[in-house]
């Protein structure tokens, strides 16, 4: 007790320790005044998210799903001593969406409730910045719509002096899916381009496909292709000119590469948008038609084109008719056998072997010059059977034979030939 005592003396009459413990007490009668009368005060956490949870749920049991917006946010005021406010945060609060209402498609309003994560957490909600949200239930729909272009155009279409085709889609169908409500109202499906400022060359872009209902009405909710590959619209863009008619030739023996056919186009020009043209890189002529030179034979061989049938070329009248007329002039003809060891195939699919010829090529019509003509045998004549088309499953099959005449630069086999085969 004596060195209690002595202890005790030493401490209240050493200014130092007396300043320590003074200040110790201090803040211990802070904490127990700060704690026990700290006043009630109010926070607002703000971004608290909503939790919709359809896991055995009344709408679970309709199958309807939530399409459009199923995310939200609301902010929460509590209440609280104050030096406990600090701690509580979005994770502290828990906000749930009422659905046990929802047993029908449509949007439906769903009360909101807000419940303490911890229950033994010391602090009250007093507020939601919003008691309710609206959501969009339905039961989910997929189905296959054709698609059609729409060009949503600014200003004009093309530049002056050029001309528009017609928007190609680069598919024929697109898949929807979506509520049911509006997948069954869907009565057309646009894959829509914008055109911003007139247009001097083709574009490709990708589409914004779109889904209307009978009154025109755009339609929400709707899923297109799953997400997968983008749809895409082409616009070709022509320069027009006018030209004269002309015909390529295809297949042609070595010496009338330099010295063409003679022929005739009626009529003799044509009006049209060229593909890849400018005012820098015009054609000559426009070719209404290729030829190939195993539809010719001795004299008048006479074609018709319509003006839409060209390729590359986009009329800018309606359907013009062109009659060719290809003169094959100091020429004859005559009918060669075609050996069938002459006759050879190609690019034949992983498992099709040619086992036997059932049908041979037969006899070749052969045109030519008289005098080259003269020296042609049927052992010049080959063919060449092309299998890429094969059916693997089938014993026989018919192929088309292009036929050619070797050692020679001026003559040709003219008809079409098949072969028949069994593998």
């Amino acid at each position: 007790m004596k060195k209690i005592a002595q202890l005790m003396h030493k401490l209240l009459y050493d200014n130092k320790a007396l300043m320590v413990f003074s200040v110790i007490l201090s803040i211990i009668i802070w904490l127990v005044v700060t704690i026990s009368l700290s006043p009630i005060d109010t926070a607002t956490i703000q971004d608290v998210p909503v939790t919709i949870d359809l896991a055995n749920s009344v709408p679970a049991q309709f199958d309807l799903q939530i399409f459009g917006q199923s995310e939200f946010d609301v902010d929460v005021e509590v209440s609280g001593k104050r030096y406990l406010l600090s701690s509580v945060d979005a994770d502290s609060v828990k906000i749930v969406a009422q659905t046990a209402y929802v047993d029908s498609a449509g949007k439906h309003t769903l009360s909101l409730k807000a419940i303490k994560v911890n229950e033994s957490d010391e602090f009250e909600i007093v507020s939601l910045s919003q008691d309710y949200v609206e959501v969009f239930f339905d039961v989910y729909m997929e189905q296959d719509f054709p698609v059609e272009a729409k060009l949503n155009i600014k200003d004009e279409l093309v530049e002056e002096g050029y001309i528009a085709g017609e928007a190609v889609v680069s598919a024929e169908t697109v898949m929807i899916s979506g509520p049911q409500t509006e997948v069954a109202s869907i009565s057309k499906v646009y894959a829509e381009m914008n055109i911003d400022k007139p247009l001097s060359e083709t574009q490709t872009q990708t589409a914004q496909v779109n889904a209307y209902n009978d009154s025109g009405v755009s339609l929400h909710y709707l899923s297109y292709n799953y997400g997968n590959s983008d749809i895409t619209i082409t616009l070709p863009v022509y320069y027009v000119v006018s030209k004269p008619a002309s015909v390529s030739f295809k297949n042609a023996p070595l010496d009338y590469l330099d010295s063409p056919l003679r022929y005739t186009v009626n009529p003799e020009e044509l009006t049209a948008g060229i593909a890849g043209a400018d005012e820098e890189n015009i054609p000559e002529t426009i070719s209404v038609m290729t030829v190939d030179f195993s539809q010719l034979t001795p004299g008048s061989n006479r074609f018709k084109v319509f003006s839409d049938e060209i390729p590359s070329v986009f009329p800018v009248e309606a359907a013009t008719e062109f009659e060719v007329v290809v003169y094959v002039e100091g020429c004859d003809k005559k009918t060669l056998g075609v050996p069938i060891g002459n006759i050879s195939f190609i690019n034949a699919p992983e498992g099709y072997e040619v086992k036997e010829i059932i049908k041979s090529v037969g006899n070749a019509v052969t045109v030519g010059p008289k005098d080259s003509l003269a020296g042609v045998t049927a052992s010049d004549i080959y063919a060449v059977v092309d299998l890429t088309n094969a059916d693997v499953s089938s014993p026989t099959q018919e192929f088309s034979a292009k036929l050619s005449v070797r050692n020679s630069t001026d003559c040709w086999v003219s008809g079409d030939y098949t072969v028949t085969v069994a593998h």
